[in-house]
């Protein structure tokens, strides 16, 4: 095998390996400069259709060539959900084809990646809504990956507010965020607020840690914080390199303007101008019959009754917005994909009619013959027409322009008031387009629709300005100040009447049990903006919604007492109950968990006025996360197959649970899954007979609710999958995991990993420190109450141990979940720093005391800046002796001046090391700390 150096020759090798197709001499061009340089362009300027998502190669390529000069992390941020899955899959197919290494330059880039971490060569993340699709971007500080994301979700962690994040998580999604990380903000125009806040990000302060933090802007309208930077373009060389991307650049498409009364009448019009499009007497003209079409507006209730009107005429016809859960969305792209592929030759026979909104606008690689879209902003439009012939090939065939037509409704375009979505933009939009059709169709082709009046682009607001009070508040996770500043503003803008988005989920069984076992999994979230959700459950009127992070913010229809809980709950994260909340405790980012019978989807997207009963995804979700399969065996998620095994049943049962649910398995295999119960083949398939059977329900108040739940289990094995993403930071986490595990192996191994992940990272410097926090952390565990809930309780066992002079780290296996008289709310890492402070001979050896301590005591996320200190009934003396070092505390610690202690430290560590290198070596630890525990459980008998 070729173990030479990897260079910059090597890159167009490294693209066709991937992509099976030669690169656009752009994409060499751009490889060439940033390896040369070992800098990227701040500003990347490129036509629609010619490749950019191609930057991933680029930063992939260039990480695996010069490791140290580029960020591990890289993220792609656009705001457009649908657009985040299609880039996501291009993410995918690079760490797919660097995993399997099928080549020389395949084999040297993952070798070289490899080497970065003791995880996989490449990851590869999508982040759009509530939890990441796969949190393990977050699981290790050393791993290279590429993340595609929403502003909302990777802004809000960038800044110390994760949307869907809990309080003691957000420290370590911040400090990833914000170190290490090649940011590509695509499609400026849409985010230019967020734009502005990462060049203000960029510019803080990192006292002596590399941060290497990075920040792309691809757009040909730059935020005003890149508006002199050099940009990299198109060169004339480009287009005569390649005829592909010639043919793409120049290819020919015209447009016909047509008004309509008012959005109301919009629908039955696209409909006419369909059957015109589509009908006998077009299928004769030249150029042969359109067999793609897409239909593009403006609201997602436009786009549900569009899709209506054209069912009803009697045509096959698909939905798509942003407004739609992932897997349903999924489940409708399989099906158009072929007949919208930007490569023509494989398309079926027959027509495929797309209805979408915005969401398809940017990066969606889809292709129709035909367009009909609702006039917009001209850079709206500029992208709906990209997706017009796109690749040019249907001009090139036919010798004849791609055809489109624009709908402008009357109530808009002529209207005195501006439009709540797009403000006067697509008035001014109009009135330009209306000019230029007085000569005949307008060229609405790639490199047109470039001159429009500065008011005919979407409306642009400001991000504030960033200051050292909003920082020194949201570097406060936990517990967080009564008043701080929403990061809304900061990720679209000043003066943005627009509802941050929460995530909304369909599941039958909504008790703690059931989410515990089956957790909620983004691929089953449906995102919508929180004062559309709110009043939905309010049973109030339907707010309008758009797919833009500007879109109408409209009130919402509550009862006057602002309302109660209701019958949803919301789901806090792994670990944490599910709350009961009212209408006014909402939040942005929540998720909240609902009824299917509900209703609020019709087509798979957003529809509040409708009351179809929803699918629960749950037990799917977890199949497409790929993590560990379930299967929830409740009769309302089976319908139409034989009755399960229910735990009611047991005591005049035939035969014990696990041959009963084995026997409707058999039968289940024979007969098939019915609908709409998807994928339960795929599941039943996945488990086996190897699986775990756990109990979930309404418990005491309703036996009869309660389920069969089975969980699969590791192969060979009698334990459940360990999945690694389940670990919170929390107690419950990470120390009652059944392992076993001794103090002093668990301290060692924490250390050690910490001390490898500072030396990979570049941070050699505080690698001793990490070392040490990692091996005196858990030191607080030595509570003989402690002790006793690790054994659950066993008093025989708690005495075995102390005859032979062993603490444990982990519970024993099987023992109960109980505080075994450890006090509520009290916090073992606090009585670690006060054990630390008795005897400061142990930090002898530190480079930064300060920095050890607080390490220590902020290994669960707390202590930011006050750790949670409660007076002990029962105070202990708590005793170790560490590298013959005597320690001696007391555990209530209620009267000491501990919690001011770790206040003041947090201060000072933050004017040495910066809001985000902080909480990089913080998150440093702390993942070492859960990839240790992950491992412990991974190789427990």
């Amino acid at each position: 095998m070729d173990d030479r150096a990897l260079t910059t020759d090597d890159f167009a090798a490294f693209f066709r390996d991937v992509h099976g197709e030669e690169p656009f001499p752009w994409q060499r061009r751009l490889a060439a400069r940033v390896l040369e340089s070992g800098a990227w362009p701040e500003v990347i300027d490129l036509p629609t259709g010619t490749g950019k998502t191609a930057v991933l190669d680029v930063a992939v390529f260039a990480l695996a060539v010069r490791s140290a000069d580029f960020p591990r992390r890289i993220v792609f941020v656009i705001d457009r959900r649908i657009v985040v899955d299609q880039v996501f899959e291009r993410a995918r197919r690079i760490r797919r084809q660097v995993q399997k290494a099928e080549t020389p330059v395949l084999h040297r880039v993952r070798d070289s990646l490899a080497a970065l971490s003791d995880g996989e060569p490449l990851g590869a993340a999508a982040l759009r809504g509530g939890i990441p699709r796969d949190g393990e971007w977050a699981h290790r500080p050393d791993q290279p990956w590429v993340m595609v994301s929403t502003v909302d979700q990777f802004g809000s962690r960038l800044l110390f507010r994760g949307y869907g994040v809990s309080g003691i998580m957000r420290p370590i999604h911040a400090g990833l965020a914000g170190n290490d990380c090649l940011v590509i903000l695509d499609e400026v125009h849409l985010s230019v607020p967020f734009a502005e806040t990462l060049a203000q990000v960029a510019a803080l302060g990192s006292g002596k840690l590399p941060r290497r933090f990075d920040v792309v802007e691809m757009s040909a309208t730059p935020s005003r914080a890149a508006a002199r930077a050099e940009r990299f373009g198109l060169e004339s060389g480009d287009l005569e390199g390649s005829a592909e991307l010639r043919r793409r650049v120049e290819a020919a498409k015209r447009a016909e303007l047509v008004s309509v009364r008012d959005h109301d009448t919009l629908p039955a019009r696209a409909a006419k101008i369909v059957g015109k499009i589509v009908g006998p007497a077009a299928r004769t003209k030249p150029g042969g019959a359109v067999r793609s079409l897409g239909v593009v507006v403006n609201r997602v209730r436009t786009a549900r009754e569009t899709h209506r009107v054209l069912e009803e005429a009697g045509h096959a016809v698909h939905l798509v917005t942003g407004r739609m859960r992932p897997l349903d969305r999924a489940g409708v792209l399989d099906r158009i994909g072929p007949a919208v592929s930007p490569d023509g030759e494989d398309r079926p026979d027959g027509l495929a009619i797309v209805v979408a909104t915005q969401a398809i606008e940017v990066g969606a690689d889809f292709s129709f013959d035909a367009l009909v879209t609702e006039c917009a902003p001209v850079d709206s439009l500029r992208q709906r027409f990209g997706r017009l012939d796109r690749r040019g090939t249907r001009s090139a065939r036919t010798g004849k322009a791609a055809r489109a037509w624009i709908v402008g409704p009357k109530s808009v375009v002529s209207s005195r008031r501006p439009d709540p979505i797009y403000g006067e933009s697509v008035k001014a939009a109009w009135e330009e387009l209306e000019r230029r059709a007085q000569a005949g169709p307008v060229d609405v082709g790639p490199l047109a629709l470039l001159d429009f009046p500065p008011k005919a682009s979407a409306p642009r607001d400001r991000a504030p300005l960033l200051l050292k009070t909003h920082m020194d508040a949201w570097a406060q996770t936990d517990p967080e100040p009564l008043a701080q500043p929403s990061p809304e503003q900061f990720l679209h803008g000043i003066g943005q009447d627009r509802a941050a988005d929460v995530s909304i989920l369909w599941r039958w069984d909504r008790s703690a049990d059931a989410l515990r076992l089956v957790p909620p999994r983004p691929a089953e979230f449906l995102q919508v903006p929180m004062n559309a959700a709110r009043s939905w459950l309010a049973g109030g009127r339907e707010v309008d919604v758009a797919d833009v992070a500007h879109g109408p913010g409209g009130d919402e229809d509550l009862p006057r007492d602002g309302g109660g809980p209701g019958d949803w709950v919301r789901w806090a994260g792994f670990g944490k109950r599910p709350e009961r909340v009212g209408l006014a405790e909402i939040r942005p980012g929540d998720v909240l968990v609902v009824s299917p019978d509900r209703g609020g989807l019709r087509a798979g997207t957003w529809d509040p006025s409708s009351r179809e009963e929803v699918e629960d995804l749950g037990d799917f979700a977890q199949l497409e996360y790929g993590r560990r399969a379930t299967l929830r065996l409740d009769r309302r998620l089976l319908p139409g197959m034989a009755d399960p095994p229910l735990p009611k049943d047991e005591s005049e049962a035939d035969a014990p649970a696990r041959e009963r649910i084995g026997r409707w398995l058999d039968g289940l295999r024979e007969a098939g899954p019915g609908r709409p119960a998807r994928h339960v083949s795929e599941i039943v398939d996945k488990l086996g007979g190897n699986f775990e059977i756990e109990v979930a329900g309404s418990g005491e108040r309703d036996p009869a609710g309660s389920c069969y739940v089975l969980i699969e289990r590791r192969p060979g094995t009698g334990k459940p999958v360990v999945d690694g993403t389940l670990m919170d930071g929390s107690d419950e986490s990470g120390s009652m995991t059944g392992t076993g595990v001794t103090l002093e192996r668990h301290l060692e191994g924490v250390g050690d990993r910490a001390e490898r992940f500072a030396k990979r990272l570049g941070l050699a410097e505080f690698a001793g420190d990490l070392r040490l926090a990692g091996r005196l952390h858990d030191l607080g565990k030595v509570d003989r109450r402690f002790q006793a809930r690790l054994v659950g309780g066993d008093r025989v066992e708690l005495e075995m141990l102390e005859m032979r002079n062993e603490l444990l780290a982990k519970s024993l296996p099987g023992a109960p979940r109980g505080r075994g008289g450890y006090p509520s709310g009290m916090r073992h890492e606090a009585a670690s720093v006060a054990m630390i402070e008795s005897n400061r001979a142990v930090l002898e050896s530190a480079r930064d005391p300060d920095l050890v301590l607080h390490l220590v005591g902020t290994h669960h996320g707390f202590g930011r800046p006050l750790p949670p200190i409660v007076e002990d009934p029962e105070p202990q003396t708590l005793r170790h002796v560490f590298d013959g070092h005597a320690l001696r505390a007391s555990s209530d610690l209620a009267e000491s001046g501990l919690a001011l202690d770790v206040a003041d430290r947090f201060w000072r560590l933050l004017e040495r090391y910066g809001y985000y290198g902080l909480a990089w070596l913080e998150a440093i630890l702390r993942l070492a700390d859960h990839r240790q525990s992950e491992e412990e459980g991974a190789k427990a008998p």
